[in-house]
């Protein structure tokens, strides 16, 4: 008699367990980069009465008999799939078209391990903070990667936009500009050329985008546009850690200069790049000829990278809509949206929740049904025993 009430109980918990799991859903409905959950169900052991027989002669075989114990929740899995695109029209919201998760660096505790010092996320509402992060709303900073696709997460840093800066442009007699450098607000600027002059400009962040790709790209006061780019296309021979860089400019300000190269000196780094005029157009005002502090651009990456890994089901769902990596989740792989199966980017927009209301309300309704024909069991099991106990007395 008490196998069936403990079978009937078991029924009320798991039922509770799932309204519990709806109940979640349905309030995350409006959360961003949100993914709903569902129950899976599974019999718990039974007691086997008899095992049950083989045929013999003229005698058929008998079946076992067995009696369940009850239900438990045997998963509760996450579902990934593609939640509803929400147009926002804020340069600095982004969501990813497919398969991926922003990776932003945990703020809650000092971790050590590459594996737990970062979260997963799938929702992309970034700002900027007062140094150049690129932030969630809780202030997790975004990561990027000068890594080639699917490096050790070890060598990921923050995505930082440099807020000002200086542009020394060094020209000619016939007014060409035959080199750039830049530099922090405070820095050393080199003496020109012989007959050249100097054109120094203050410049501030205006604005930025988001690219497909993830890669970023920053205007600033002055008209002059800077691309950070790390595809393995433009990973540097010298120093295969580090990207080249890409500095763009207007055609009014002299084309378009392309890095070709990233080595050390003895004085500091120097990052090469070639121009119009030649091989070292534009050298960086920390360069082997220049005294002062590292220049903005050095060693940032302004390309946000997502992060595939093998078991998404595996991930423990934390605050703020983040997931953390688990024993299970196996490992974790940066690289560039939009290869290796990851999802492209879409500025401006974010991803809703994938919450399927209408279906949320039927299971609603399918496990109440199951909770409350538990408990009617629960209470015909009651009256039962109580009758055998009158009989009894």
């Amino acid at each position: 008699m008490s196998q069936g009430l403990f079978a009937a109980v078991s029924g009320i918990r798991a039922n509770q367990t799932w309204l519990n799991v709806i109940s979640n859903n349905i309030a995350n409905l409006n959360t961003s980069g949100f993914k709903g959950s569902g129950v899976v169900f599974a019999n718990v052991f039974s007691n086997t009465i008899t095992a049950g027989t083989p045929p013999n002669g003229t005698l058929g075989g008998t079946n076992p008999r067995q009696i369940g114990n009850g239900v438990q929740v045997a998963d509760i899995p996450t579902n990934f799939s593609q939640g509803s695109t929400q147009f926002t029209g804020r340069s600095t919201d982004s969501l990813i078209n497919g398969e991926g998760f922003y990776a932003v660096e945990r703020v809650d505790q000092n971790l050590g391990t590459s594996a737990s010092a970062f979260y997963l996320t799938r929702a992309g509402s970034f700002s900027l903070d007062s140094n150049g992060n690129l932030v969630t709303s809780a202030g997790n900073r975004a990561r990027g990667t000068s890594q080639v696709s699917g490096s050790d997460p070890n060598a990921v840093a923050t995505v930082k936009i440099p807020q000002e800066f200086l542009i020394v442009k060094e020209i000619n007699a016939t007014g060409a500009i035959v080199n750039i450098s830049y530099g922090p607000l405070g820095s050393a600027v080199p003496a020109p050329g012989a007959g050249n002059t100097q054109n120094i400009a203050q410049v501030k962040l205006n604005n930025f985008s988001i690219g497909r790709d993830g890669g970023i790209v920053a205007t600033y006061s002055n008209g002059d546009r800077i691309l950070v780019r790390t595809d393995v296309s433009t990973i540097s021979a010298v120093d295969p850690t580090q990207a080249r860089r890409q500095i763009i400019h207007l055609p009014a300000e002299g084309g378009t200069y392309a890095a070709i190269n990233q080595v050390a000196s003895d004085s500091g780094p120097v990052t090469q790049f070639a121009g119009p005029g030649g091989a070292n157009d534009l050298v960086f005002l920390n360069g082997a000829n220049t005294a002062g502090p590292p220049d903005p651009l050095q060693g940032m990456q302004m390309q946000i990278q997502t992060a595939t890994v093998t078991n998404p089901a595996g991930l423990v769902y934390d605050s703020n809509s983040n997931f953390l990596v688990s024993a299970n989740s196996g490992n974790t792989y940066l690289g560039i949206p939009g290869s290796e199966n990851r999802g492209t980017l879409q500025a401006g927009s974010l991803e809703g929740s994938n919450v399927d209301v209408a279906g949320e309300f039927t299971n609603m309704i399918v496990a109440q049904r199951g909770l409350d024909a538990s408990s009617k069991v629960i209470r015909t099991q009651s009256e039962v025993l109580q009758t055998i106990i009158n009989i009894v007395q």
